[in-house]
């Protein structure tokens, strides 16, 4: 009778262990991310969700911004587990530094092998994927150096297009950038447009959070390079990935688009970009 007892105990701790083993785990899986998009109140909502552990069927009660979690304990217990784990460590002090300067992160391109080779002489960090890119591609040149700019510069090179022709020649170039919450950065470039003017264009800075920066577009571009900016902006964001630094990770683009000009012959625009600067504003 004893052992017969004792074999029963042991079959149900068995059946137990793999919701036992998923709960403890930190999956990262859209239960997880779901949590983390909102970790302030994930954290709150975890502390009294695991404590003690919750492993009833269906879930008392879950937030709506985590339905995803498809009424699981187990899911629920370990996106808990890692937003737990991520809250108790303590965030580092975030210190503003230049993103994109000079040779910081190549903002003046000069990090380049001999120009003329077509897209393939993108250098890191910059890219562009080409599936994101319509009718134009990107190389870079040599100019004279002029204040602020000059030395190798990003060419766009985007072919003409009818007018009106939606979304016409577009090209952003891209790198990963990372910045302190809450800290007010300035953004700028030198660009020119080079003729003939038959392509009406916009040139904008873009992150994948912040969206839309700013934007300039063509009566203001001309043959010579000019600075457009600074445009501050104060990125503010509970979500996302944050680095060994403290800071927020991000995908900055510099775009260009362009489409023809009623009236306007349909042939391809040069454009030129130089001196990309995303810096804290000091004081």
């Amino acid at each position: 009778m004893k052992l017969h007892t004792t074999t029963q105990l042991l079959l149900l701790l068995f059946s137990a262990l793999p919701e036992l083993v998923s709960a403890a785990r930190c999956d990262r899986d859209n239960c997880l991310r779901a949590l983390a998009a909102t970790p302030t109140k994930a954290a709150s909502f975890c502390a009294t969700y695991t404590n003690p552990p919750n492993t009833a069927t269906p879930i008392p009660i879950i937030p709506t911004y985590a339905s995803v979690c498809a009424n699981s304990p187990a899911r629920v217990s370990s996106a808990c587990s890692c937003v737990i784990t991520s809250t108790s460590t303590p965030t580092p002090t975030c210190v503003p530094t230049p993103v994109i300067k000079g040779s910081i992160r190549n903002g003046n391109f000069e990090n380049y092998p001999p120009p003329g080779q077509g897209v393939f002489n993108i250098q890191p960090p910059w890219y562009f994927n080409s599936l994101n890119s319509q009718n134009a591609y990107y190389d870079y040149k040599t100019v004279p150096a002029g204040p602020g700019y000059g030395g190798t510069v990003a060419a766009f090179i985007l072919v003409g297009q009818p007018p009106n022709a939606l979304p016409g020649a577009f090209l952003p170039l891209k790198q990963p950038i990372a910045y302190c919450n809450g800290t007010t950065y300035a953004f700028s470039l030198y660009a020119r447009q080079l003729p003939p003017y038959s392509q009406s264009c916009r040139l904008s800075f873009f992150t994948d959070f912040e969206g839309t920066i700013a934007s300039f577009e063509t009566p203001a571009f001309t043959d010579q390079f000019q600075k457009f900016g600074p445009v501050t902006r104060k990125p503010f964001r509970d979500n996302g990935v944050v680095n060994e630094k403290g800071e927020y990770e991000d995908l900055l683009s510099v775009q260009v688009q362009c489409t023809g000009i009623v009236g306007q012959p349909v042939v391809d625009t040069l454009f030129e970009v130089d001196s990309v600067v995303v810096e804290p504003v000091s004081g």
